[in-house]
């Protein structure tokens, strides 16, 4: 059952916060899982696993990427990047080519067909974008980029 924004937050018993801080915390962490459902829903009509899905994207802006590379990118481990690109290869989407230079690394390439179907993907992303900020007024939109910064920096100069 979905989450409704009227619920109670499983983090109101959460001591020590501010309870508007709590509210703000609740209220991204809710759009953060619509963020995700929805865009997993969008993926799903192209039959392609959500993880993979990613993956496509970063190999169609980073050609030739290590496998160690994208590990780090999608932040896991390099064995799960082996069995999805494992997946992906026997799909005929990517292709896998041990480096020229230095034998030890594996390099990622896109064949025609993961081509084809990033074009594709890229007009689901740009639906997705579309369906979530398209319908924000200008304005709207220009203080959300700009709140959104400021969380950014704010996590940031933690990390």
């Amino acid at each position: 059952m979905p989450l409704d924004a009227k619920m109670v937050s499983p983090f109101s018993k959460l001591q020590g916060v501010d309870p508007a801080d709590l509210q703000v915390f609740h209220t991204l962490f809710r759009a953060m899982r619509l963020h995700r459902q929805l865009m997993f829903k969008m993926i799903a009509s192209q039959e392609i696993p959500p993880g993979q899905a990613g993956c496509l994207w970063i190999v169609s802006n980073h050609e030739g990427i290590t496998q160690r590379e994208l590990a780090e990118i999608l932040h896991v481990a390099p064995s799960t990047v082996t069995v999805m690109l494992q997946k992906m290869e026997a799909a005929g989407i990517i292709a896998r080519k041990t480096d020229a230079d230095d034998q030890r690394l594996t390099r990622i390439y896109m064949t025609q067909e993961g081509e084809q179907l990033q074009k594709q993907m890229n007009g689901i992303l740009a639906q997705f974008i579309n369906t979530v900020f398209g319908r924000m007024e200008n304005h709207d939109r220009e203080e959300l980029n700009r709140l959104l910064n400021m969380l950014c920096t704010n996590i940031s100069q933690e990390l």
